[in-house]
């Protein structure tokens, strides 16, 4: 059972020797002394310090059960644990985060923001999601002062799109800027830092009206009110949506001025993955400007691996194959779709489809088609766990045009039909009852060509 500030006075009360009216005397009544150690009533923070200067002990021991040198301590602990955190040392970190919130009284809210950023690290994303929400939950109850209610929305959003619950996400994100807007917050870095997230997931969910429409306020406003974090995290987002619907020179220039800001700030993780992004966007352009790719990537990389969060290595990894498969060097490539792979094994997310295409594009370069043709299956199937986004099309693209070449019609053909149901043109049913003729001048249709994907 917890212990009471009313326990702890009649405690060290009793062990200095001291009656109530001893205990009283000069300050309050002895009643009033009881009625604080049966707990019906708070003494005033005056009578509190009395209190304790003739119980030898602080104010803070006996409303907490923590003396000044224990909060010192838990200080110095949490102090070690984000050391921990900022050198790389994860595990390390989040052993020392979580014995915190386990035992703190002081800093019990701000080692499980510790544990969850810590699990974000080593990939846990549910895991990290628990304790936002738990934060959450702490905050609106008024028992938690940190971090911020608006850095966990912001998070929770987040993380729920990089599961892939975009559904979710998007929930969550319209919440946010409601809950933002309804506080007051209208333009304020708080609510630009959410709708820049909520953009994202428009974007990868397939929304990219959307996501075109909320980047452009979102910039309007970062470039009246941000900082250069929050500009930069809306030109990120809004280069993302440019390039969902066709336009690669914008999506390309409003990358470069994220990369400027971000540069201003000191988010090296937002900035590493900014360039493995850009990267990305260039080489979706002809012609390739692979010296370029090269120096983000590697910046990227270098930046990535002294912060150690496993998912971005991952993602980071993944444009690296790809840059080394452009760059015709298959060998050095196939290596960085393995160690990506290894990150994300047993993580059911878009990522593991996206990279195994790729190392299956490697795979063919090399002449290795069987494993190819094995590592093209199974990232379709990770894609048919899915729902069907929009922003999965350009993997099944990637899918169905590596199955093209290396001779496998029937699969490329549910490939392509996967696409089409992705970007919402599924089979069309009506064509059940329509009768076929066989087509003039071919004796045999062929049957496993009509096979159709179901997830």
């Amino acid at each position: 059972m917890a212990r009471s500030l009313g326990d702890r006075v009649r405690e060290m009360r009793m062990r200095r020797g001291l009656s109530q009216s001893g205990l009283a005397r000069g300050l309050v009544s002895p009643s009033y002394v009881s009625l604080i150690e049966a707990g019906k009533r708070l003494p005033e923070r005056e009578i509190l310090q009395a209190f304790a200067e003739r119980l030898d002990t602080t104010p803070e021991y006996l409303e907490t059960g923590v003396d000044a040198a224990a909060a010192r301590e838990e200080q110095l602990s949490l102090k070690y644990a984000e050391l921990a955190l900022a050198n790389g040392q994860i595990e390390e970190a989040r052993l020392r985060f979580e014995t915190l919130a386990r035992t703190s009284v002081f800093s019990r809210h701000a080692a499980a923001w510790g544990s969850a950023r810590s699990r974000e690290a080593q990939g846990d994303l549910p895991g990290a999601i628990e304790r936002v929400e738990w934060l959450l939950d702490e905050h609106r109850a008024g028992r938690a002062d940190a971090p911020g209610l608006l850095t966990l929305l912001n998070t929770q959003c987040r993380l729920y799109r990089e599961v892939g619950d975009l559904n979710h996400s998007i929930t969550l994100g319209e919440q946010g800027l409601e809950e933002v807007r309804v506080l007051g917050l209208t333009g304020t870095e708080e609510e630009i830092r959410i709708a820049s997230t909520l953009v994202a997931s428009y974007w990868e969910r397939g929304d990219w009206v959307k996501a075109n429409l909320l980047a452009k306020d979102v910039i309007a406003r970062a470039e009246k009110h941000g900082s250069p974090r929050s500009r930069g995290s809306a030109y990120w987002n809004a280069s993302l949506a440019a390039s969902s619907v066709g336009g690669v020179g914008l999506a390309i220039e409003l990358a470069q001025r994220a990369i400027a800001m971000f540069s201003e700030t000191v988010d090296e993780r937002g900035l590493a993955r900014l360039r493995a992004d850009l990267s990305w966007i260039l080489l979706c352009q002809q012609p390739q400007d692979l010296s370029t790719v090269e120096d983000l990537l590697t910046k990227a990389y270098t930046a990535l691996q002294e912060i150690g969060v496993s998912t971005d290595l991952a993602y980071c990894e993944t444009e690296l194959a790809r840059y080394h498969l452009a760059n015709g060097d298959p060998t050095t490539a196939l290596s960085y779709a393995d160690r990506s792979i290894e990150r994300i094994t047993d993580r059911d997310i878009l990522e593991s489809a996206r990279v195994r295409v790729v190392r299956a594009y490697v795979l063919a370069a090399l002449g290795d088609t069987e494993q190819s043709l094995r590592s093209c299956r199974q990232a379709m199937q990770t894609l048919r766990g899915h729902r069907r986004w929009r922003q999965y099309m350009a993997t099944w693209r990637e899918a169905a045009e590596l199955l093209v070449r290396l001779g496998r019609k029937d699969e490329a053909i549910d490939a392509y039909r996967a696409l089409a149901d992705c970007g919402g043109a599924p089979e069309p049913i009506w064509t059940g009852a329509v009768k076929w003729a066989p087509p003039a001048g071919v004796e045999d249709v062929d049957e496993a060509s009509d096979s159709r994907w179901a997830s």
